[in-house]
């Protein structure tokens, strides 16, 4: 599930986001999610990195999850 996130296009990755978001069940999945999307920030624009932020956010709100630390 989260291999397309390290796989597609940039332009692709906000849609393809918040459709995996929308399939998360547990805290597991959710920091699966989160690192996936990290190691594709410097690939991003800052507007592109700023609305994934904003979904990561979103979800660690969701499931009561503080950020994800490395």
């Amino acid at each position: 599930m989260f291999e397309i996130l390290l796989t597609c296009k940039t332009e692709e990755l906000q849609k393809n986001a918040e459709i995996i978001s929308a399939s998360l069940e547990s805290n597991n999945d959710v920091e699966i999610f989160i690192r996936a999307l990290k190691t594709r920030v410097p690939e991003l624009t800052v507007e592109q990195e700023k609305r994934l932020h904003k979904l990561g956010r979103k979800i660690l709100k969701q499931f009561n999850m503080k950020p994800i630390r490395d």
